[in-house]
């Protein structure tokens, strides 16, 4: 009697409760990688914040300090702190995980891209993060806190300050990442580099917005925001013009 083999599913008839587990299991691989990361940052917390606050320091004018007003605000700031830079050395394999789940419904030939993929996000994420750490925080503190003048003494808040910190963080290191987003849309052929190139006046506008809702409001950081996306649109173009599948008419 001969036993019939089970054939493999394929990803595509998956059904919606499939996708839904296959995304809990991905959710829990990377929850479970952050608060691993968490166990390793939590002992140099104060490391964490000390790096973190370094931007501003050097932008507060001479006697002045960060404090915090709240008795538990130092502790909960701590955490808070070492939580995020879990999150960041994680990213690798959370962006793994992200593959993961989308590899089984790529064609064998787009499966090549995997450890392309896991880099090429990660890069720009901290190649966003650093910029905004080392350029945008700076100079755009040295250009807030001048308006102080001296009868005025700066004492912010390291919650505030730690507020502001994390979203430039983030917002820096997700805008960073269009150029793989754009790879990614025009392998699959919903853009072009043309298209895009068209589309520049349109895109510029919505740069502009996207950097006033992220930044302070100054316009100052606001172009020091929007310069690099311009320049990363441009690239993105590019990248679109070589890697699309998009046919022309």
């Amino acid at each position: 009697m001969k036993v019939r083999k089970r054939k493999k599913k394929d990803p595509n008839e998956m059904t919606i409760l499939e996708h839904i587990e296959e995304l809990r299991i991905r959710l829990l691989w990377i929850v479970g990688g952050i608060f691993v990361g968490l166990a390793l940052t939590i002992s140099h917390s104060e490391q964490i914040i000390n790096l973190a606050i370094e931007p501003l320091k050097q932008a507060l004018p001479h006697g002045s300090k960060i404090i915090f007003t709240g008795v538990t605000e130092a502790f909960w700031v701590r955490l808070e702190a070492a939580l995020v830079a879990a999150i960041i050395i994680t990213i690798p394999f959370t962006f793994y995980q992200i593959w993961l789940f989308v590899a089984p419904g790529l064609k064998e030939s787009e499966k090549k891209f995997a450890i392309p993929f896991v880099f090429a996000f990660s890069f720009f994420f901290i190649a966003g993060a650093v910029f905004a750490y080392k350029v945008v925080l700076p100079l755009g503190f040295k250009f807030l806190l001048r308006y102080g003048g001296k009868e005025l003494s700066a004492m912010p808040t390291i919650r505030q300050y730690m507020y502001l910190f994390l979203k430039m963080i983030t917002a820096f290191g997700l805008v960073f990442e269009l150029p793989v987003v754009s790879f990614i849309l025009a392998r699959l052929g919903l853009i072009n580099g043309k298209d895009l190139l068209k589309r520049f006046d349109y895109a510029l506008l919505l740069i502009f917005i996207i950097a006033a809702i992220l930044t302070p409001p100054d316009i100052f950081t606001q172009f020091l925001m929007a310069t690099p996306l311009i320049l990363l649109y441009l690239l993105s173009v590019i990248i679109a013009y070589i890697f699309s599948t998009k046919k022309e008419e």
